[in-house]
């Protein structure tokens, strides 16, 4: 009878785990990161996987160092406003962009976007800059780029 009580209550408490585990809701994403996503669809881009963020600062003289130079050479948008703060950027995977199948970090500060990076996704290891987010070269945003290179290194070297 003690045996039979036993295997009653493990079948209960099993019983309730399993149904308890089935009602949790499923992680869900934060809202910066359905922002990125938002955005990134806006642009024409398909969305194949999100990969995760990461959060990264920078000070004034890391403008003139590899990566954050490279970073910021192909942003539209002047790094001043952003030295010292904590920037988010929200990886994903994209189809429809310019590179093809390409990784994107979306780069956000207090929720708002304010640039981004690509490159393409490949298996094979990659050497070089960074893209701006919708793919272009420092050079295509900078056409005379060895002039604004050096107004760049004066400005950051102060």
């Amino acid at each position: 009878m003690m045996w039979k009580r036993i295997g009653i209550l493990l079948a209960v408490v099993l019983l309730a785990a399993c149904s308890d585990a089935s009602e949790k809701p499923e992680p869900t994403l934060g809202a910066d990161v359905k922002m990125a996503e938002a955005y990134l669809e806006e642009q024409g881009y398909e969305v194949v996987s999100y990969k995760g963020n990461r959060t990264s600062s920078f000070e004034k003289s890391d403008l003139l160092e590899l990566p954050t130079r490279s970073t910021w050479e192909v942003q539209t948008t002047p790094p001043d406003e952003y030295i010292g703060r904590n920037i988010r950027q929200e990886h994903f995977i994209v189809r429809n962009h310019p590179l093809g199948q390409a990784n994107v970090f979306v780069m956000m500060v207090d929720g708002e976007i304010i640039g981004g990076t690509s490159f393409p996704d490949s298996a094979e290891p990659l050497v070089g800059s960074s893209y701006s987010l919708d793919g272009k070269t420092s050079e295509e945003l900078h056409p005379d780029y060895w002039t604004w290179r050096e107004q760049w290194e004066t400005k950051y070297s102060e």
